[in-house]
């Protein structure tokens, strides 16, 4: 797009410029506009287009451009005649005795000062500043005998004409090219600072953060709207103000004099939390301001939660990996090692385990070690979601499959997995109509929505879990054999906590490390007071019941505690909790005894309290603890019956 110059003209001017004007086609508008630079319509016009915003540059010469620069914002390039010019011209006007006069309406020109002292006759430099100043001067020039050339621009020109006096005028062709020619750059280089500036505005007034920014003096020159929004502060009062009096908690004029940035603080600012990055401008190794964004915290904050919601939502990530998997039995070491040689196949596994042994990790940590890491990792407890609503969770549902149903339709877990992993817990308590549908989905690699009526194919590597046994569920016809079998390709059979108590202290160690580091070094006090309690206990709910007990223990300790404190709270613990198997009598055949009542309840207490003290291996405090009573009251017992 051509770049657009104003020349303000006056007489012969204007003539040499639509002279020159054709040599710039195509490259700049050239609009001419006619005026004195004391004339206070000239001013007026050229402020309307100045405020038009439709010009680059101002182009004119002598006391009219001096009028420019000093009223316009807008560049302004005068018209200037070389040395060569002025001497050239001063020569050949001059044919006799003629008094030279070079008049001109700007300030005095130095450079015909230098020419005078070389030129072998006078010649008179004379710079004025009103029209008035010029008739007073040739009113007087032409009263005088000596004869008198005057060499100047249009005004001085017509001027001294008009007073009857020779005159030549200065401004050549060249020169006038010569400055549109400037002009015409100027505005190119112009227009492309303006548009930098715009887009960098731009980028200022829709970043998300808020940007403050100031120069080497700590004068505010960037203030963006989110920086307002941040701070309540307008950037109309701030900009061109100190960053220390406007917004002083942010310190920005501490990077004036440095080269180090400063992240990731947390500052007060108007009693608002905000994340403040700070940097300096460097300059050529010199800093030259500094920049800041803010963060207001409470957005950071929610943005979190929006993004940890959504991770939820869609469970499409799996954190787990072995090296966070806590055992050193020789039972948890094979299961691994079964487990990573699984990872490397793309079969399915089928996870077996007691409820509380982890089956999820395993899942996790076979997903994170297979070629299938950093892809969908969707897992879904079949159990926990309704037979109803369980088709359209696993296989999604089209437009109007059913009241309710989302207008769109909704994906399901299979079409959110692809290309990734699918985690099936409790797949042994799936209907048998669901099974038959997974068995066409595992056999076939595609899934049809509910309501659908095309095949959707997908990738997914399927891993399963159960508490029950698949195989017995199988004969009893609650199961399908073809189903079973599809999943148990790979199957991995997770040892319970009573196989592998070797590892309660690492477990323990694991635990409370997490949670609370100075309890973490008493984790094998902790498990050897375990073991004096419990040392035949079975751990019904595995690992998740052995961090029932961390917890406790975690919940009642606080500040610094010593070993002998850590074993009173797990004597409590223990006591309070419970922990302990029943003591199971099998049932005694009273169908053909005959007796008093009394008896009877007798020889029972005396067939449980045995049972106690064999589960105890003797141990009487132990023994007392199992059936509910006090020390005291199980010796008397004893007693009793010895007697």
């Amino acid at each position: 797009m051509a770049v657009k110059v104003v020349v303000v003209s006056w007489g012969q001017l204007t003539n040499v410029v639509r002279e020159v004007q054709p040599q710039l086609s195509g490259e700049a508008h050239i609009e001419l506009v006619e005026g004195l630079f004391d004339q206070q319509t000239t001013l007026e016009m050229t402020r309307q287009i100045e405020a038009s915003e439709q010009v680059d540059v101002f182009v004119s010469g002598g006391g009219n451009a001096c009028m420019l620069r000093d009223n316009l914002q807008t560049p302004v390039v005068a018209i200037t005649v070389s040395g060569y010019d002025m001497l050239k011209t001063i020569l050949q006007c001059r044919t006799g005795n003629e008094t030279v006069y070079f008049v001109h309406f700007s300030e005095i020109i130095h450079e015909l000062n230098d020419l005078k002292a070389v030129l072998p006759f006078p010649v008179n430099q004379v710079a004025l500043k009103t029209t008035a100043e010029g008739e007073a001067l040739f009113n007087e020039l032409s009263r005088q005998e000596q004869p008198v050339v005057i060499v100047g621009a249009s005004l001085a020109c017509d001027l001294a004409r008009r007073h009857g006096l020779q005159a030549v005028y200065v401004y050549t062709p060249k020169a006038v090219l010569e400055a549109l020619e400037r002009a015409v750059e100027l505005a190119r280089v112009r227009r492309q600072e303006m548009e930098k500036t715009q887009r960098i505005q731009a980028i200022l007034d829709f970043a998300c953060d808020g940007i403050i920014a100031c120069d080497q003096q700590g004068i505010i020159t960037a203030f963006n709207p989110a920086a307002e929004m941040i701070t309540g502060i307008s950037s109309q009062g701030a900009t061109g103000r100190p960053v220390d009096e406007i917004v002083p908690a942010l310190k920005l004029e501490t990077l004036l004099t440095s080269d180090q940035g400063q992240f990731n603080q947390l500052e007060k600012i108007k009693d608002k939390e905000v994340m403040v990055n700070k940097v300096p401008v460097i300059v050529r190794g010199e800093p030259r301001g500094a920049v800041a964004t803010l963060h207001d915290i409470v957005t950071i904050q929610k943005a979190e939660h929006q993004i940890r919601l959504k991770s939820r939502r869609e469970g499409l990530e799996a954190k787990t990996t072995f090296m966070e998997i806590v055992g050193e039995s020789q039972a948890m070491q094979q299961t691994i090692t079964q487990a990573r040689q699984y990872a490397r196949s793309e079969a399915t596994v089928l996870i077996m385990g007691e409820t509380g042994t982890g089956k999820e990790l395993f899942a996790q940590a076979i997903h994170n070690a297979s070629q299938r890491q950093g892809r969908p990792f969707v897992a879904i407890n079949c159990a926990a979601v309704p037979e109803n609503l369980l088709e359209s969770e696993l296989f999604g549902y089209e437009e109007g499959a059913f009241t309710g149903a989302r207008k769109s339709g909704k994906p399901g877990l299979f079409e959110l997995a692809h290309g990734g992993t699918i985690f099936l817990d409790e797949i042994g308590d799936i209907s048998q109509a669901i099974q038959i549908k997974l068995l066409r989905v595992l056999q076939q690699r595609e899934i049809m929505r509910v309501g659908g009526q095309h095949t959707i194919p997908i990738d997914v590597r399927v891993i399963a879990a159960t508490n029950r046994d698949l195989l017995a569920a199988v004969r009893e016809g609650t199961f399908r054999a073809d189903l079973y079998y599809r999943l148990n390709v790979l199957p991995l059979h997770l040892p319970p906590l009573r196989e592998r108590k070797e590892d309660i202290p690492f477990l323990l160690g694991d635990m409370l490390f997490k949670a609370n580091r100075a309890l973490a070094r008493y984790a094998p006090v902790i498990a050897r007071k375990i073991f004096n309690y419990l040392p035949a206990y079975s751990w019904p709910g595995n690992v998740r019941e052995l961090q029932n007990i961390a917890e406790r223990i975690m919940a009642l300790a606080t500040g610094s505690i010593s070993e002998n404190q850590i074993k009173e709270i797990i004597d409590i613990v223990i006591k309070q909790g419970s922990y302990e198997e029943p003591v199971r009598i099998k049932t005694r055949d009273l169908g053909s005894r005959k007796g008093d009542l009394k008896k009877e309840i007798i020889d029972l207490e005396k067939e449980v309290i045995l049972e106690a003290l064999r589960q105890t291996r003797g141990n009487k405090t132990r023994a007392a603890q199992l059936l509910g009573i006090s020390r005291s009251t199980l010796w008397r017992k004893i007693k009793e019956d010895v007697s």
